[in-house]
């Protein structure tokens, strides 16, 4: 007998979100003006947000999640009175009932928060509020083959004013196709998501769906219906080694087609040659792709592994959309433990096809973060401080392999009004009181992979006159080193100086050889949107830097960088 229940009404609940700032980096293409650096910031759970688990739930080798999800909230059961009977059937692929529990929406297109249903053995009989719904689910059908395909049965626009028996049939679905002209290219995942315009807005009813063995029922034309497709393909498929990656993207309003899917041509992709840099020592490096959909919905970044770095690699990418790009190194043994590993992120967003270029050097370090006072020991933090930021992206914020550091909040007097055992983190921070203040951040570090940025240390001046987020003054070092993170000994090296939040004055620099014992002045001269400087590196050794704007910001990293030749 099939079980019959009620349905159960859901409320939504918006995930939790933190801002971070994505860094950009050298980058060169068809359309330099517009190919050129991408900084934005953005609602996510970027690994700015109080624990990278938040961007990583399953593992630095597992998808990145990043943007808003829809959660339903604990269900409630409704009465008889509370509307219209609804009899629910649903049918796997080979027109059975699903062997497991199967979950059914309801989207009432007013807007309303959506109703759902668990159901076993494909039947479930209840009441719902008479109106008009989008209604969908998932079934699992395993397949002949040993694999087990995943249907979304999707009606956009279903009338419910009196009793009403709706069948939700995978029979009806067909295949999302996924291919690429590089024949030995395979697909590595991807994703199927659905958004339908409902009352006004656009709203993610279907989202983390995987692309693999993935079927949808086609629908009429459905003026507010779009269906998003993003796909990973390497060669063979592989997971880690594959010398391209492709990140595809599409979205096709009017409802989902009769033959749904992405066929991708190589000429129409941004070919984008990207260099993975090292801090001198050897590192397997990795990291996650995602489109940044127009929707706000919750996104996927797919996993792919570099391999041994420094190394590079092509990377092709849908033109027009902008990618949220995270890249990650640790030990050699790729294990990508959470304390073993160094994530930095950034966005990137190339007009059109082409060839491009980008290094992801991970030096010198520049910090930049934001004050965002609170009162709780857990969640967001009161300060988010990316200290191993750089050039090229934005890192995580402590704690950090091989590292150890201090935060202190001074007032105008010097008085410490509060303290953290983190360099650059901070939790029960409330507002305090009106006035000027200072913070400081320092760390020491003795990371497996890196001998640099041995020591840092910026001091921010800024006043706070009431609860909003300060977003601390920033100083960004841009100079070009090689693969491993190293200038040529003896030679002139230019230094960028781009400041953020800082003001009209010109910042001051300074370069020691001796890892700050002394130190050298460097003149600096405008040029453009930056300021530029030119030092002499050393014979041997690494080179330190110290930067200030009087009164604004004053940060040193000592061992910025290596110098060999």
């Amino acid at each position: 007998m099939a079980e019959k229940r009620t349905l159960a009404v859901a409320a939504t609940a918006v995930a939790a979100v933190t801002a971070g700032t994505m860094g950009a980096a050298v980058l060169s293409g068809p359309d330099p003006v517009n190919a050129g650096r991408v900084a934005a910031t953005a609602r996510t759970a970027t690994p700015t947000s109080p624990d990278i688990r938040d961007r990583f739930p399953h593992g630095l080798r597992k998808e990145a999640v990043t943007g808003n999800a829809r959660r339903p909230a604990k269900a409630r059961r409704l009465g008889v009175q509370a509307g219209v009977r609804v009899a629910l059937d649903v049918l796997d692929r080979r027109g059975r009932p699903p062997a497991d529990q199967t979950a059914v929406e309801f989207h009432p297109l007013n807007g309303d928060d959506p109703f759902f249903v668990e159901l076993r053995d494909g039947h479930v009989e209840g009441e719902l509020p008479a109106g008009r719904y989008a209604v969908l689910t998932r079934v699992a059908t395993a397949e002949p083959d040993g694999t087990t395909s995943s249907a979304l049965v999707y009606r956009p626009k279903v009338a419910i004013t009196g009793a009403t028996r709706i069948l939700l049939d995978a029979r009806a679905a067909v295949p999302v196709a996924a291919t690429v002209d590089r024949a030995d290219a395979g697909l590595l995942n991807g994703e199927v998501r659905v958004i339908q315009k409902i009352a006004g807005r656009p709203v993610v009813t279907s989202a983390m769906m995987q692309l693999r063995n993935a079927y949808i029922t086609p629908t009429a034309s459905t003026p507010d219906l779009t269906l998003g497709l993003h796909a990973v393909f390497t060669r063979k498929g592989a997971e880690t080694g594959s010398p391209y990656v492709y990140n595809v993207a599409s979205q096709r309003a009017g409802g989902v087609p009769r033959k749904p899917g992405l066929r991708v041509r190589t000429r129409d992709l941004a070919a984008v040659r990207t260099g993975y840099g090292t801090e001198g020592r050897p590192v397997c490096a990795g990291g996650h792709a995602s489109p940044l959909w127009a929707d706000g919905g919750i996104r996927i970044g797919f996993y792919t592994g570099v391999g041994a770095a420094p190394a590079t690699r092509t990377e092709y990418y849908t033109p027009g959309i902008t990618w949220d790009i995270d890249w990650m190194n640790t030990t050699p043994d790729c294990g990508f433990g959470w304390d073993t590993t160094e994530v930095w992120a950034r966005q990137d967003r190339f007009p059109k096809a082409g060839p491009y270029q980008r290094r992801l050097t991970p030096a010198p370090f520049s910090p930049r973060g934001v004050v965002i006072w609170g009162e709780h020991e857990g969640g967001e933090p009161a300060l988010a401080v990316s200290t191993h930021s750089t050039d090229a992206g934005t890192s995580a914020i402590a704690p950090y392999p091989g590292s150890t550091g201090t935060s202190v909040l001074r007032d105008a007097n010097g008085k410490t009004v509060y303290t953290s055992d983190h360099p650059g983190t901070a939790w029960k921070w409330p507002v305090p009181e009106p006035g000027d203040y200072s913070l400081t951040v320092e760390e020491k570090r003795a990371s497996p992979f890196s001998p640099l940025a041995v020591r840092q240390r910026a001091v921010w001046r800024f006043a706070v006159r009431d609860d909003k987020v300060i977003t601390l003054p920033s100083l960004t070092f841009r100079t070009p080193l090689d693969a491993r993170s190293r200038g040529r000994a003896g030679a002139r090296q230019q230094v960028t100086l781009t400041t953020g939040r800082a003001g009209g004055a010109a910042p001051k620099l300074w370069a020691s050889s001796d890892e700050g014992r002394t130190w050298k002045a460097v003149p600096v001269t405008r040029r453009g949107g930056a300021w530029v400087a030119t030092l002499t590196n050393p014979k041997a050794g690494f080179v330190s830097l110290r930067a200030a704007v009087t009164g604004v910001v004053d940060q040193t990293v000592i061992r910025a960088y290596a110098v060999h030749g």
